[in-house]
């Protein structure tokens, strides 16, 4: 946009509609009384737009997750619900490589948590348990003699020499969020001890770089 307000390129779908939609979702449930209606508003303006992005995908449909828990029957989040669970897939028999995509990126966590949502939403005990079984091989290979140590800047993949250093904490963040999720929709003691896993790491309880403690 230019000083006088004017857009200068054109409309996509990349991270920043599926971050906006989030944002909208959680505003319109959870935000203060004064905004919810313009969020929902605005909420609805988006939620029919699909984006070929996983993470822009996963990020939208965190937001719809929001919604659905106050509005159950919410024909919008859950058609964007159920297109998250068709870009992803089946999941993969490729041995050792559960993951919807070559290599673990940016974010890994919230993909998981989005299936679990959907799954949740959706009523389908498929795409729940893929969801949870995604996050619980998540939390294996970001974890290192106990301590959380999560995919670096650059990303990983199968074959890769990994590195420990550059670790985000939007990678943490996300694997808490995904715990917390699980936890509440299952009860299960090892999503509560994933999440205390990745606040920790925030406390500098991680794998340091070049050591295994």
């Amino acid at each position: 946009m230019d000083r006088q307000g004017q857009w200068e390129d054109e409309p996509d779908s990349g991270d920043w509609w599926g971050r906006a939609l989030w944002g909208l979702g959680t505003a319109a449930v959870r935000g203060p009384q004064s905004i919810r209606a313009t969020a929902a508003q605005q909420f609805e303006l988006s939620v029919s737009v699909r984006s070929p992005y996983l993470h822009a995908m996963a990020f939208a449909a965190l937001g719809a997750a929001e919604v659905v828990a106050q509005t159950p029957g919410h024909a919008g989040s859950l058609s964007l619900m159920a297109d998250l669970v068709r870009l992803v897939g089946r999941p993969s028999t490729r041995r050792g490589w559960p993951w919807p995509q070559p290599r673990l990126t940016y974010a890994n966590g919230a993909i998981a948590e989005a299936l679990i949502a959907s799954g949740a939403a959706l009523g389908d005990d498929a795409v729940l348990a893929n969801g949870l079984a995604l996050l619980d091989w998540l939390l294996g290979v970001e974890t290192t003699a106990g301590r959380l140590s999560v995919t670096p800047v650059g990303g990983w993949g199968p074959g890769e020499s990994r590195a420990t250093y550059d670790q985000q904490p939007i990678e943490a963040a996300a694997l808490a969020d995904a715990c917390a999720r699980a936890y509440a929709l299952t009860g299960e003691q090892r999503w509560a001890d994933g999440l205390v896993r990745a606040f920790r790491w925030f406390l500098g309880d991680k794998r340091r770089r070049n050591s295994a403690v």
